[in-house]
């Protein structure tokens, strides 16, 4: 025995690889077509979320609200530096006034 046995893969070394297939359209590259063209998206509109995180116990207040409101009172208190808390603290203090 001074050969070891192929197992009929003895031409695996001959077979060469395919070519690739074309890459996908990426989606990017979709919607800017899409919005080129005057199609409008029907991709919900990307809510903006709070980065820095608190240590301190905190309690939720859920409500319904235009995401474009929402966007605006997250960035106000982000450019304020200061937290939900805070800001929705500031506007409820110019209720009464």
């Amino acid at each position: 025995m001074t050969s070891k046995p192929s197992f009929g893969f003895g031409k695996l070394a001959e077979i060469q690889p395919a070519a690739p297939e074309p890459a996908a359209p990426v989606a990017r590259e979709i919607d800017r077509v899409a919005d080129k063209l005057g199609f409008p998206s029907r991709e919900v509109p990307t809510r903006r979320k709070r980065r820095i995180t608190v240590d301190e116990p905190t309690d939720q207040l859920n409500l319904r609200a235009a995401i474009a409101d929402i966007n605006r009172f997250v960035e106000w208190c982000e450019t304020e530096r200061m937290s939900y808390r805070e800001g929705f603290g500031r506007l409820v203090a110019k209720i009464g006034q």
